[in-house]
Order: structure tokens, then C-alpha cells, then sequence
């Protein structure tokens, strides 16, 4: 009795330590200064002293892609107007060459790491009260972005083939892996829209050691493919995904777990072209795959077990994947990413990967205020806190210490004010309303709609002339 007593103190005082020391606090102010997030900064490149330093020109590049004008020039503006807040002597000018510069000297590489480690660094702190199982819940989906119409984003990105040449913009391919308990995202693949390995598939499995042990991943039917499932079983995690509308599901074979429910076997397909030989043949030749249906869905999933993992159970988890659709959503309409401005391919992926790390610092901010407060991260609005932030940026420039602290308490404590409206059953027409302007739509390059009206205006000109 005395050893279950004092072993129980000695856990209560080492969690009364963790919580303490905050070791186990999400904070977005010890990301930034923590020695991992700055050793990946500082090792990116070599640099002389200069005034656009890899964390000036990282957060700077952070704030441009809020803001809602995107422009170098605003960028540049805001932090020459913050230096001469703070006094100065020697105030930069508003030539928009030194941070454009500054930002091609940043790696893509290092931008990438960085995603990661503020994503993962978030869910590894997470609450139990947040996850499923106890376990890691991450998701994975894709998504397409426009960019600037030029030469060298059209040969790295081409545009859709049903547009015609000039008249449509280059398109990028996303795939996201996303922690569905804090809202971060893990890691991305980028690629183009068509073409060889540009699949959602190939993506995945450029980004598959995102997923670790013991967590569980939701996808839509687009991916439970057999190597994708025999890939989870490997890694030790699990997986609940919308079956495939071309596989066949039939309940009357297998091992029946109850109405609409069994466990079979999906034998291991043709190798495809893209995997060697040698890979191919250290994947075994069958495994187990658990199946069922509920309203109407076939599911399909590596929990094999229907005592501890009930199929209702499981289809309301899975309905947790809804929220990779809505992250989505606020990157590219309230972070506005859906059209990318960088004019070249490897500023394009630089773009990309700086909107995710916003996005990431932001979604730590919301969770370290649901933390506070014993709140779901999931439960508070993504705009909202984007609005809070903007709002309060410009008074941390010239505040103190201390005042800069209670400003960000505040500005928690106004985050988890602004939770999202719970709406079951909302349903919405995919319609616009507001009727568009009457243009026609430019199905031509611009120079040569541009060489046609100077053409047309010439004509006139001569027309009324002779009359």
C-alpha cells in the first residue's frame, strides 16, 4: 500500500513538474526560440551582417502572405515604418531589391523542415482529451493552386489541357498531411497538375514517413490502395478510409463481424511501374482488411477488432476527415492562396511553404488558448483569429516586455471567444448569387489581345479621319 502511495506521489510531482516547466505546453513563442527552430534557420545559408537576416526575412515573408496586400512594396513599407517606430538611426529605404534577394536566398528546404517541426512539435503536445484512442489522428488530401502566368512556371506547372495556349494559368498539385487533433499541417509534396507521378498517390508516398507509429490516418476513397495498407501494417499505424468505387465489396465472403461487416483478405495486385522489384517482393502476398458499410458508405480499415473498435464507432472518427476539407479552405480563401504571385518555380514552392508555416504559427496560437482553457482547437474560428492578429500586430512593434506579454494574454483570452457555429445538417446550393460582370472571358494570350485592340483602335482612328 505504501509503495502504490508513494509511487503515485512521485507521478503527481513529476507532472506537477512537466506542467511547471512546460514541457508539455504548446507555445508559439518557444517554437520561434527553441535551439531546433533556430538551428535550421542559421544553417540554412551563410550571410554577412545584414539587415535582412533568415529570421528577419522569414517573418517578414510570414507577415506578406497575411496581409491582405500581398506586394513586396507593403512588405518592405511595414518594416521600414516598424524601424523607424523603434528608433533607428539608420533607416533602410523602400527598395523592394534587398528583401526580394534575401527571400531567394532562403532554401525551400529549409522553409519545408521548418513546417514540419512546427507541425509535429504542436501534436507531440497535444491533450489526451484531443485525440482518439489516446493516439495521433492525421490526415491526408489534395488540393490544386493557381500562379502567375509565366514562361517558367508553365514549363515546371503546365495548365489544364482543356484551356487554350495563354489563355489559362499554370497549376500546382498539393498533397497535405495534416494533425487532425491540433489542426497543423505535418508535410506537403508539391507537384504539377498532370503529367508522370503527379498523382495524389505519388505525393503520399513522397511525404509517407509523416505517418508514425500508433497513429491513426483518415483518407478519402481515393487511397486505400493494397501497398498503402500493407505500408500502415508495416509502420505500425491505422488507417479508416472510404472504399473504392471500383473494388467490389461483397459481405457474404470473409469472416462476418456482423450485418455489413467482415474481415478478408486482398491479395497483393501486379507490381506497378513505379516500384522496383526488389520493393515489390518485401510486400507479403495477402493482407488482412476489415470492411464495412454504414448509411449506405462502404469503409474500409485496419482495425480488425469489432469488441473494441465498433463499425459506428469507427464512421464517426472517420467523419473527423471533414476538417482537412475546412483547413483547406482557410488556407486558400482566408490566407488567400488559392492564386500564388511569385513569378518563378522555386519561388512558387517557397511561397507555398511559407502560407503552410503561417498557417501552422497560427493554428499554435489557437491551440495554446484551447489549452489554457480546457477547449478543442477544433472548436474556434481560423478567420477570426487571423482578424485578432492582424489587429494586435502592429501594437507588439514598440511595447515593452511586460506590456507585449499581457497584450498576447489578452489577445488568447479573445481567441476562444470566437468558436464556430455548430450548424448539423446545414446545407448550402453551390451557386453564386451575385451576378458576374459582363466580360468576355480571355481565352487568348494578352499581348495578342492587346496588338488586336491597337489594331482595332487604329482602324477607327482611320475610318473617322477620312470621313
Amino acid at each position: 500500500m505504501y509503495s502504490n502511495l508513494s509511487v503515485l506521489e512521485s507521478q503527481i510531482n513529476h507532472q506537477k513538474h512537466r506542467w511547471l516547466s512546460g514541457a508539455d505546453t504548446i507555445s508559439i513563442t518557444k517554437l520561434l526560440n527553441s535551439e531546433q527552430f533556430q538551428l535550421v534557420i542559421h544553417e540554412s545559408r551563410n550571410y554577412r551582417v545584414r539587415i535582412f537576416t533568415p529570421m528577419v526575412t522569414l517573418l517578414l515573408f510570414i507577415k506578406q502572405v497575411l496581409g491582405s496586400d500581398k506586394s513586396c512594396k507593403k512588405a518592405v513599407s511595414n518594416f521600414v515604418a516598424e524601424q523607424s517606430k523603434q528608433g533607428f538611426d539608420k533607416i533602410g529605404s523602400t527598395n523592394t531589391g534587398p528583401y526580394t534577394k534575401a527571400r531567394q536566398r532562403l532554401p525551400k528546404e529549409t522553409i519545408q523542415e521548418l513546417v514540419q517541426i512546427s507541425g509535429e512539435s504542436a501534436s507531440q503536445k497535444t491533450q489526451a482529451g484531443w485525440k482518439v484512442y489516446g493516439r495521433e489522428v492525421k490526415a491526408f488530401d489534395g488540393t490544386t493552386v493557381k500562379m502567375a502566368d509565366t514562361q517558367s512556371n508553365q514549363e515546371d506547372f503546365p495548365q489544364h489541357k482543356n484551356q487554350k495556349k495563354g489563355g489559362g494559368f499554370p497549376i500546382a498539385r498539393l498533397l497535405i498531411v495534416v494533425s487532425l487533433t491540433v489542426g497543423t499541417i505535418v508535410n506537403y509534396a508539391i507537384g504539377a497538375y498532370k503529367g508522370k507521378g503527379t498523382g495524389e498517390q505519388s505525393l503520399l508516398r513522397e511525404v509517407k514517413d509523416s505517418i508514425k507509429k500508433d497513429d491513426i490516418v483518415l483518407g478519402d476513397r481515393y487511397f486505400p490502395s493494397y501497398f498503402l495498407m500493407a505500408d500502415l501494417y508495416a509502420i505500425g499505424a491505422d488507417g479508416i478510409f472510404k472504399g473504392q468505387s471500383q473494388r467490389h465489396y461483397d459481405f457474404r465472403k470473409g469472416q462476418p463481424l456482423g450485418k455489413n461487416d467482415h474481415v478478408v483478405q486482398w491479395k497483393k495486385p501486379q507490381r506497378p511501374q513505379w516500384m522496383s522489384q526488389e520493393t515489390y517482393r518485401q510486400y507479403p502476398d495477402e493482407i488482412t482488411v476489415r470492411e464495412f458499410k454504414v448509411e449506405g458508405s462502404v469503409y474500409v480499415t485496419t482495425f480488425l477488432t469489432v469488441r473494441h473498435y465498433h463499425k459506428h464507432e469507427l464512421a464517426k472518427i472517420y467523419k473527423l476527415r471533414w476538417h482537412i476539407e475546412i483547413n483547406l479552405r482557410s488556407i486558400k480563401s482566408t490566407m488567400n492562396m488559392d492564386m500564388l504571385s511569385c513569378k518563378s518555380p522555386e519561388m512558387v514552392r517557397k511561397e507555398i511553404g511559407i502560407h503552410f508555416l503561417a498557417y501552422n504559427m497560427i493554428r499554435i496560437i489557437i491551440a495554446e488558448a484551447c489549452q489554457r482553457e480546457g477547449l478543442n482547437p477544433r472548436e474556434i474560428s481560423f478567420k477570426g483569429t487571423v482578424q485578432l492578429l492582424n489587429s494586435f500586430m502592429p501594437h507588439f512593434v514598440n511595447g515593452s516586455t511586460k506590456h507585449n506579454g499581457r497584450m498576447y494574454t489578452r489577445m488568447l483570452s479573445l481567441i476562444i471567444k470566437n468558436k464556430i457555429g455548430n450548424r448539423p445538417g446545414r446545407v448550402e446550393p453551390r451557386a453564386i448569387k451575385q451576378r458576374q460582370k459582363p466580360f468576355k472571358t480571355l481565352d487568348k494570350p494578352r499581348h495578342i489581345e492587346n496588338i488586336r485592340l491597337k489594331k482595332k483602335i487604329e482602324k477607327m482612328i482611320k475610318k473617322y479621319a477620312g470621313a
